[in-house]
Order: C-alpha cells, then structure tokens, then sequence
C-alpha cells in the first residue's frame, strides 16, 4: 500500500461508515474496481466534477499562499482540506439561493439552518464532529478517488493539486459567473499572506474570500437537479470531461457501451450478464475475472432481501419486538425469500471462475450454510449466524434464546445492496454524451433506486 493512498484514506473504516451487512463488500469492491476503476457509487454527477475542480484551484492558491506544505504527510492534507471543505459547502449554498432544491446538496440540513440564520453560524451550523467527518460524506469525499486516478485531474494523482483538465473546467466555472462574484489571482495575492490571515479557513472564504452576490445566485453552472441528471452536459463542458473519463478503448469506456448496448437487459444481475459476457471488455479484462460476477450479485441481491425481510419483520410491531424464529419462519413471504437465497446458492458453488475470485472464501461460507439448511428455520438460522459471524459494522440483529433480537434502532432508512457503481458509470456516460444510457439506467433505477440522500 503506497503512503500516499494511507494517508488520503477516510479516517473511519470503510464497514463502520458503510454497513457491511453480510461481508461481501471487498467482493463487490473488487467487481466495481475491473469494471468502473476510479468511480465510486457515489459519484454521479459529473458537474460536481467541474465545481471541485474550480473549489481544487482556488482552495490550492489560498493554501499555498497562507504557508502550503509537504502533501504527503496525513496533517498537511488535513490542513489542505480546510481550505476546500468551505468552497464545497458554499457551492451548496448558492445552488439553495439559486431556487435548486434537488440535486446532490451534500450538508444541505446544516446549510438550510445557516441560512435561516443569516449565515452567522460558524461553520455552516454543523457541529465541530459534523465539520469534521464532512471530509468523508462530503461532496469531495464521493469523487476523491476520482481526483486520484483520473489523469489530468491533479498532479502526479495526488488528489489535491489541480493538473491540466481540472484548471480548464475551474477556468470554465469562474467564467460562468457573473463578473462580480468571479475568482482572480490577483484578490489573494496579498489578502491571504499567513500575517494578515486571522480568521478560521470557512469564515475567511464566508466573509472575504468568496462574499458572493447572492442577488446574482442563479447564474452559472449549478450541481445538476434530480431530473435532468441522465441529460448532456454543455458541449464545451463535456469536451473535458468525455477524454478524461471515457478515453477511446478505456475499461470505462467499454463498460459504458456494454450497458448501454444491452437493449434486452431487465433486471440489474441481467446487466452484469452483459458485461461479464462482452468480447470488448474481455480484451481488457480476463474473461475469468468477470465470470463470477452475474452470480455473485444473484447471491448477493438474494441475501439482502431476506436480510430486509426480517428487518422489516422484527420493526412491524414496536410492541412485539424480538419475535420468536418459529413465529417468523411462518411468514409466507419470508419463506420465499429464503428459498431463493436456498436457490441461489447452490448457484454460486457452481459458478465458473469462483475458484479464481479472490474475495470467494465469504460468499462460499454463505452459499453453503444456506444449501445445507433445508427448512426455512434452518436457512433463517443460518442467515442469521452469517450475518453477526462476517457482517461489518454494527449487527442488525442475533439469535438469543430463540428469539431474533434487533440490536440497533429502526431509522426507516432502508440497506442497499450491494453494487458495482454501474448507476454512476451509466449517469457519467449519459451526461458526456459517450452513449444513449436510458435503457441501462432505467433497468437500475427501477430495479432498486438509489438516492444520494440528505446528510448532516
């Protein structure tokens, strides 16, 4: 592991953050890294790549000018971060001033506070935790890795100094602006000298580095909205973006036509079908390695629903929590739901390519103990047993005394499954114009919908 990616690592582990329900996570990692290198599920506008961009540029001239330092010790990054984290959160704000209210609006409860406020808030009314950990749910925590692979992002991919692409889209962002409320070198050539800069990285940025003009707040380029986020990007804009991301013959590339050209595909495992049988993408990856793939995510879309069922089963009555396991494998529906993880388990073992999958030791464990458990008492037992035995993160439940007993509160929020980030190669492909999307994005958004969500 090189140091440069330990320290630019989330400071919490990946299980904790994310929930890990059943241990397949590196599984899935290791699909989504063949197919979509340098994506992650949560980079799905491709505006936001451009507005970072801008935030990289102007955030480096302020920290370069208040001291700069070495990037590759773990405190110079944090003190680089500072500088950025205020630039995400006001993008955030002027998209809110601008009327926008949909889009991905990472911190928008904070924002929403401070703006009621008058924006007197330190800190856009987060708590210092809530600043702090804004570096991991944030907006350039979702495309950090991005700015880490993409050539011409930053220099020598090291996250943080703007290279070639990123300052043409900065440059295409400031000139976007109304003129007032556009960036110049010249501003903090002496305003942000380390001896005259006393106040914290957001207030300075809130007070004197970016003091927008809010009655202009609805020119320029903006996060893009809920609904027209499968929709082209600007010609000028997409011209960056498009050779960046989805170069002639890269895997990202590849995989993007591959689903896009999969007219017939009706269901998300029906796409990794496509994907793991193409000729092209098999001139780039070893058709081995992919071979696995429709039937790891058979197994595991098999799993989470049965592991969603019973959730949903201990929270129906708040009254009864901790039913019986005899009482539960009652359930009609439940029953179901095992039967088929019972059925797609026994299709695991006898997929091609599994003894060469590196991350197969879990999902075998999985997929045996649910082929050996017959009845539906034995296979919710044994789900269960998995689930506290290799789930990352906090348990959702445990066996005790016959009872499934829920160890963590119902938030309504329901789990995901896991995934392959083909939603956020799909929207990135759609929005540089590297295919017609729509077919492949409406399978995956109707097979399970995923939102970006509200945080902090």
């Amino acid at each position: 592991m090189n140091a440069s990616w330990y320290f630019t690592a989330p400071w919490d582990p990946v299980p904790m953050r994310r929930g890990d329900a059943l241990g397949l996570r590196a599984g899935a990692d290791y699909f989504a890294e063949l197919i979509a290198p340098g994506l992650s599920n949560a980079s799905s506008d491709a505006r936001w790549i451009t507005l970072l961009s801008w935030c990289l540029k102007w955030s480096h001239v302020v920290w370069q000018n208040t001291g700069g330092g070495d990037l590759t010790r773990r405190d110079e990054q944090r003190a680089r971060y500072a500088w950025l984290r205020p630039l995400e959160l006001l993008w955030v704000d002027r998209t809110l001033e601008s009327g926008q209210t949909s889009g991905q609006l990472r911190g928008r409860r904070s924002l929403d506070r401070w703006r009621k406020e008058d924006r007197k808030f330190t800190n856009f009314a987060m708590s210092p935790d809530q600043f702090r950990r804004y570096r991991q749910v944030g907006t350039y925590g979702a495309y950090r890795v991005m700015f880490r692979t993409v050539a011409g992002l930053t220099t020598d991919n090291d996250g943080w100094t703007p290279d070639a692409t990123a300052l043409k889209l900065a440059d295409l962002v400031n000139d976007s602006l109304p003129s007032a409320v556009r960036l110049q070198q010249e501003h903090f050539e002496s305003s942000t000298k380390r001896r005259h800069l006393t106040d914290d990285e957001a207030s300075y940025w809130v007070k004197r580095g970016w003091p927008a003009a809010w009655e202009q707040a609805d020119k320029g380029l903006f996060p893009t909205p809920d609904d027209k986020i499968g929709s082209l990007l600007p010609e000028q804009e997409r011209g960056l973006l498009k050779p960046a991301l989805f170069g002639d013959d890269s895997v990202r590339r590849l995989t993007a036509e591959t689903l896009a050209s999969a007219k017939g595909a009706r269901s998300h495992p029906e796409l990794c079908d496509a994907l793991a049988g193409s000729d092209a993408i098999a001139k780039k990856i070893a058709r081995e390695s992919l071979a696995p793939l429709p039937a790891f995510t058979r197994l595991a879309d098999a799993a989470m629903d049965a592991m969603r069922a019973l959730w949903a089963e201990l929270n129906r009555d708040q009254e009864a929590q901790a039913p019986g396991v005899q009482k539960l494998v009652r359930l009609a529906e439940l029953q179901s739901k095992l039967e088929q993880l019972h059925k797609m388990s026994k299709a695991w073992l006898r997929a091609p390519g599994r003894s060469a999958f590196p991350h197969a030791q879990v999902a075998d464990q999985l997929a045996e103990a649910m082929r050996g458990a017959i009845s539906p008492l034995e296979q919710l037992r044994a789900l269960a047993r998995h689930h506290d035995q290799h789930g990352g993160g906090r348990r959702w439940f445990r066996e005790q005394a016959g009872k499934l007993v829920p160890l963590v509160s119902d938030t309504g929020i329901v789990a995901s499954d896991y995934r392959f980030r083909l939603r956020s190669i799909c929207l990135l492909a759609a929005q540089c114009g590297v295919a017609d999307m729509q077919s492949a994005l409406k399978v995956i958004t109707h097979d399970h919908p995923e939102h970006d969500g509200e945080l902090l």
